[in-house]
């Protein structure tokens, strides 16, 4: 009796866990549908996007094709470089600068003028040299010639830590705190000049953002710059 008793509590046993573990290879197999399933629908929608794109792509070749290179926008880039290729000889020759100390830049929606720290500072200083501000009132007065949205004045220094003891004493905060205060002088002087206040913001870069790297006396004059930066009137719409 108690031998029967025992097969049949082994029996139900054995029974109870088979369906435990048919339970559990269910929920798995459930569990990788669902994820299967998942990643059926993410490559679908992946494709679909592929395809949409690929359309585009195709539509915008069509347009294109029999096109010539020489477009009017290529036109008007090549009339805007020679533009600025003319100004920076104009502004340079006239004023007697180095070559090099004065450059026009294109930029988007507008352009850049760079100047060289050695022809606005003395070393050290953020009083802008005689000769530097002829080249200012030249910039200044460009920049007035046809509208304009915005103005940005930014100082710029080598990598070289500032060493002599009465500059460091004038600017604590070594290269940053020199190159803001250039921007801010530079930014004075065409105010003073007639650029608009309310459209200029000044800002020193210090040496985070070089042009060339600090590995020669050349390439850290480079570095050592004042860049102002034109915002056309048009230039939000473009």
């Amino acid at each position: 009796m108690k031998n029967a008793a025992r097969s049949a509590l082994l029996l139900a046993s054995l029974v109870l866990a088979s369906g435990c573990v048919a339970q559990a290879r269910y929920d798995q197999a459930l569990a990788e549908q669902k994820y299967f399933q998942r990643q059926y629908e993410d490559l679908s929608s992946f494709h679909g996007k592929l395809e949409a794109e690929n359309a585009q792509l195709r539509g915008e070749l069509e347009l294109y094709k029999g096109k010539p290179i020489e477009s009017a926008a290529t036109q008007e880039i090549d009339a805007r470089l020679e533009r600025l290729k003319q100004l920076t000889e104009q502004i340079g020759t006239s004023s007697g600068v180095a070559p090099g100390s004065v450059e026009f830049l294109t930029v988007e929606g507008g352009y850049g003028v760079r100047v060289t720290d050695d022809l606005l500072f003395d070393s050290g200083s953020d009083a802008i040299k005689p000769e530097g501000k002829a080249v200012l009132a030249k910039v200044a007065q460009q920049i007035g010639s046809q509208s304009y949205q915005r103005i940005w004045v930014r100082g710029h220094t080598d990598s070289d830590p500032v060493k002599k003891a009465e500059t460091a004493e004038r600017f604590p905060h070594g290269n940053l705190q020199l190159s803001a205060a250039r921007a801010v002088e530079v930014a004075a002087f065409l105010t003073a000049s007639g650029v608009e206040e309310p459209k200029v913001v000044v800002g020193g870069f210090g040496p985070a953002e070089p042009v060339a790297p600090n590995t020669s006396a050349e390439n850290k004059r480079r570095n050592r710059r004042v860049e102002i930066f034109v915002l056309d009137g048009t230039g939000a719409g473009r």
